[in-house]
């Protein structure tokens, strides 16, 4: 490993005290130390040295970067960019560093943070126990927590998550748990901090999602996309099943064989290319004629006082977490087993698909609407889900009097609690937003 030292030609100034120097010597000394160790140092260690060596190189990272961002605070705060002749703390610090402007503000607003409010955050970062990452996410989370959290509660909230991220909870997962983080104050304000965090983010998903397609000319087409959570853990849920493809499997007579369509030897299938190939599978299997239902089934794990009130969050066997409210949208759509508990985790109700519209209520259906039901709205029939309209989670019935069309987009209007909707004697529904 070679490191880059400090350049030789940057002097410090004379009036510097001998704390100050101590602190830019103690740096040169670390990046001297790691640039000592090369490929041939490395291959000398056992496994217990280089699991120390990983370990502590990562403390020294975060050791680093919280040192840096402190200084860059300390920077902005003496407006030391204009006594230079630069635009900003933010050119500066991307000159210095090698990064972008945008960069560099996002790490002057994490200092600035950790030096006003954050001090267990502040603290674990210094001492390396967390990385830069996990205190962007502790802090990013402390700062969406509802108004009348007071401090006291905010910071027993931030040290709950702090010791999580210690505790070797990367990025993702943090992220996860910080949704709960008031739950060291109280579950009934985690519950009701988690359901809106949840909304927002979903409605946020809604808005950022997009998807670019282009054919390539050659017999390929090439694409990006950016979907919500739920749609991705769903999409990669299905995608990792179709591929992985068992070697060894049983033929109608219950005989072991042996798929040589699948490589064994030589050259191997990537990820991607595994999940290009499985990606195909799904498109040519979807359902053609509108009134198809999903083969994959979708356990969804809700508690009956959040089916009810609409708060906390329910949890997906895929994985994913998903507001309340997004799992009573689910269960109007195909696939989805709703799974409701009581107190305790007791299971109250498992439902099943068949409590779900049928194929042949939908085609019944079609006879009536040959779009969606929403008032103007011209999405074909084929397109849309079949909505409760005395909600399920009510116990609305699953028959055709209670049934209506509606396209994904109108579906998810349908439960948001932004809106309120009227059913006309045309067959129609209409949208209004609540004031």
């Amino acid at each position: 490993m070679t490191v880059q030292l400090v350049r030789e030609d940057v002097e410090l100034p004379a009036r510097a005290d001998e704390v100050g120097r101590a602190v830019v010597d103690g740096l040169r000394a670390a990046r001297c130390t790691a640039a000592e160790v090369d490929a041939a140092v490395l291959q000398s260690l056992d496994a217990d040295e280089l699991t120390a060596v990983v370990e502590e190189a990562a403390g020294l990272e975060a050791q680093a970067a919280a040192v840096k961002l402190a200084a860059l605070a300390e920077a902005d705060r003496r407006r030391l960019a204009q006594e230079l002749g630069a635009s900003g703390t933010d050119a500066w610090a991307a000159r210095l560093t090698g990064t972008t402007r945008g960069v560099a503000a996002g790490g002057i607003w994490l200092a600035r943070l950790l030096e006003e409010k954050y001090d267990a955050t502040r603290e674990a970062f210094a001492a390396g126990t967390i990385n830069v990452e996990q205190a962007r996410v502790i802090v990013r989370a402390a700062e969406r927590l509802p108004d009348g959290v007071t401090d006291a509660q905010r910071r027993e909230a931030e040290a709950g998550l702090v010791a999580r991220g210690v505790e070797g909870l990367d990025p993702a997962r943090l992220r996860r748990a910080a949704r709960r983080m008031l739950e060291v104050v109280s579950k009934e304000a985690a519950d009701e901090h988690e359901a809106t965090q949840l909304q927002e983010d979903e409605r946020a998903a809604d808005n950022e999602t997009w998807m670019w397609l282009q054919d390539r000319g050659n017999g390929t087409f090439e694409g990006r996309f950016v979907i919500p959570e739920l749609d991705g853990s769903l999409l990669l849920a299905y995608l990792e099943r179709l591929s992985s493809p068992r070697k060894l499997a049983r033929n109608r007579a219950g005989d072991l064989v042996q798929d040589d369509t699948l490589p064994t030897d030589g050259p191997q299938l990537s990820g991607p290319e595994l999940m290009g190939l499985a990606l195909t599978e799904l498109i040519e299997h979807l359902p053609a004629d509108g009134f198809g239902r999903g083969g994959a089934g979708v356990m969804v794990h809700l508690d009956y006082q959040h089916l009810l009130d609409g708060l906390a969050s329910a949890r997906l066997d895929t994985g994913a977490i998903i507001s309340a409210g997004e799992a009573r949208r689910l269960a109007c759509t195909a696939g989805i087993i709703p799974a409701v508990f009581g107190g305790r985790s007791v299971p109250l109700d498992l439902g099943y698909e068949s409590r779900l519209f049928s194929t042949g209520q939908a085609r019944a259906l079609s006879a009536r609407h040959d779009t969606c039901a929403a008032e103007g709205c011209q999405r074909p029939f084929a397109w849309c889900d079949i909505h409760h309209r005395a909600p399920w989670s009510k116990r609305g019935p699953t028959d055709l009097a209670n049934a209506v069309p509606l396209c994904g987009w109108h579906h998810r209007r349908a439960h948001d609690s932004r809106f309120d909707l009227t059913y006309l004697p045309t067959g129609e529904v209409r949208y209004k937003r609540r004031r």
